[in-house]
């Protein structure tokens, strides 16, 4: 049997060279698809170690390193329509369609994905960063940039978070988009919508079609001191490493 530290070394590099997994998504294409099955085997080999679950463990910042889905599925936020949805194929083709409306033609693309985990307040924020048209030109006639690249970090709020055997619970409840250094602020958009909390558990209750309150949970497939492997209602995966600088630290997330 191989010891945790070569099975931890492989997910890394499959991590690497699938860039986090999105070069799985058959969505875009079928590409390397025995990565997917090595990494499965990898995860496996894992569970065939005793670990412990503890709060202590899980407390803390965490950076994504891999997903067999969506990198955005990782926030509460979709996980909770997730459940919502209550059907696999629902949820699968709202995904996609949502990656296709927001993805095409490389207008829009995921950066930093992270977490931070405190029970002590009972809290999850999860936290990703998007940039809007990072490369723009015309193919052939042109070098230069036609547009300036903007961005910023989607920042979702869950409160009531319970660490329940291998399962966290928690409850959805609010979300904004801030600033990220290095990234133009969108015009107009900024203005009028970043930087301000949306409520959005308030506005979820209202809907007639919502039957609860948007609430979901993950489990815990792995977890050791480095590295937290999560798993959401369906199995889909995601991959979870300690981060080498803290960026959750800042006033982006301050002031809620």
């Amino acid at each position: 049997m191989k010891e945790i530290g070569e099975i931890k070394s492989n997910i890394y590099k499959i991590a690497a060279v699938t860039d986090r997994g999105q070069r799985l998504n058959k969505l875009i294409s079928p590409m390397y698809e025995e990565k997917a099955n090595e990494m499965d085997e990898l995860i496996d080999a894992l569970k065939n170690f005793s670990f412990e679950i503890s709060e202590k463990l899980l407390s803390g910042e965490w950076e994504l390193i891999f997903s067999n889905v969506e990198l955005f599925r990782s926030s509460p936020f979709f996980l909770a329509i997730e459940k919502a949805l209550n059907d696999e194929f629902k949820s699968n083709l709202f995904f996609k369609l949502h990656q296709l409306q927001v993805g095409s033609f490389g207008i829009s693309t995921i950066g930093r994905i992270a977490q931070k985990i405190d029970f002590d307040k009972k809290e999850f924020i999860s936290t990703f960063d998007t940039t809007i048209f990072g490369l723009t030109t015309i193919p052939i006639l042109g070098w230069f940039k036609l547009l300036p690249t903007f961005g910023g970090r989607v920042i979702t709020l869950a409160s009531d978070l319970v660490l329940r055997n291998n399962l966290l619970d928690m409850n959805l409840q609010k979300t904004k988009v801030s600033k990220v250094d290095g990234l133009n602020k969108i015009p107009l958009f900024s203005e009028l919508l970043m930087d301000r909390w949306y409520p959005v558990k308030e506005v979820w209750n209202k809907l007639p079609w919502n039957k609860e309150s948007p609430n979901c949970q993950v489990s815990i497939v792995y977890l050791d001191d480095e590295m937290r492997i999560m798993q959401d209602m369906y199995g889909s995966l995601f991959i979870y490493i300690r981060p080498s600088i803290s960026l959750l630290n800042s006033n982006t997330i301050s002031n809620y």
